[in-house]
């Protein structure tokens, strides 16, 4: 492999370290098998916060009138601007997942302006950002009835 890049594994996923960096997988979504249901984001909200409220959800579906009624999250980004541009240093590389430490997160929001996939926001009370941060079980993709939602590198 070019550049000195290696295999982890990790409870049976691989990860591949880059230039010393681990990096994660992200969650996509196949366009051809998402109808746009919105059950990805009630199993993320239930699964983070106990409710079902597709505003608390870290995974968002787009819908309406030109929209592709795709689920869009965090890109995992290798050099996050989101972590680039934090004041306060919240956003942090935690096992090859930018997750955003929210004791230290001061909701300035300067992160979710930089995202350039608008997978960064701040939660509903406007205290600290939020973010898919690939939970363990994945439930978004657990509870997808079209099975539309994978992990990839």
């Amino acid at each position: 492999m070019k550049g000195g890049a290696s295999c982890i594994r990790t409870g049976g996923e691989n990860f591949w370290s880059v230039s010393g960096k681990l990096m994660a997988k992200k969650v996509v979504a196949n366009k051809e098998k998402c109808v746009g249901c919105h059950i990805c984001e009630l199993a993320c909200s239930f699964f983070l916060d106990g409710v079902f409220n597709p505003k608390r959800a870290r995974i968002r579906v787009e819908s309406g009138y030109n929209a592709l009624d795709l689920p869009h999250v965090c890109f995992q980004c290798e050099n996050a601007p989101c972590a680039e541009t934090c004041p306060v240093e919240a956003i942090v590389l935690d096992n090859g997942v930018w997750k955003v430490d929210k004791n230290k997160c001061t909701g300035c929001g300067e992160c979710v302006d930089v995202c350039p996939y608008s997978a960064i926001f701040l939660n509903l009370t406007g205290e600290f950002a939020v973010k898919c941060e690939l939970c363990e079980g994945i439930p978004c993709k657990e509870y997808c009835p079209n099975e539309a939602l994978f992990l990839e590198q």
